[in-house]
């Protein structure tokens, strides 16, 4: 549902509650079952060890439960993702992709194309330039 538009959708509101609830409660579970209390997560969460750009990559999600914008970045980069990977499938099954998914036109075959007419007149003036030549060998012969 998330796309790059700058005005953001009732429904991202939403979907951010539900996730914002899912996180905290798999976040409460956690903790419980390590034994970790919220105070000694809080303090691990802020220490320097968690601003390297490793610990924010993977602290990410969490860390989108207390940011829309971020979430919402988050929802569109996956967005992005299923997209490509939905087409990269589609053309490992199909060999090429549809019509549809190239806007009507394939620019790399008709480059192609384009090439094989230059490649045709090529060998046409060459095979001519040939026999003209068998032809004057053949005639001072």
């Amino acid at each position: 549902v998330f796309d790059d538009e700058e005005e953001s959708k009732l429904s991202y509101t939403e979907i951010y509650q539900e996730y914002q609830a899912l996180v905290e409660k798999l976040l409460e579970d956690y903790l419980k079952e390590v034994g970790i209390n919220e105070e000694k997560f809080q303090e691990a969460f802020s220490s320097p060890l968690a601003k390297t750009h490793t610990s924010q990559a993977i602290l990410q999600t969490v860390l989108a439960a207390e940011d829309f914008r971020l979430f919402k970045t988050m929802m569109v980069q996956k967005n992005i993702e299923m997209q490509l990977q939905a087409i990269r499938i589609i053309k490992e099954r199909n060999g090429v992709l549809p019509e549809c998914l190239t806007e009507g036109t394939d620019v790399f075959s008709e480059i192609e194309e384009e090439e094989m007419k230059i490649l045709r007149e090529v060998l046409r003036k060459s095979k001519e330039e040939y026999d003209i030549e068998q032809e004057r060998k053949r005639t001072e012969e």
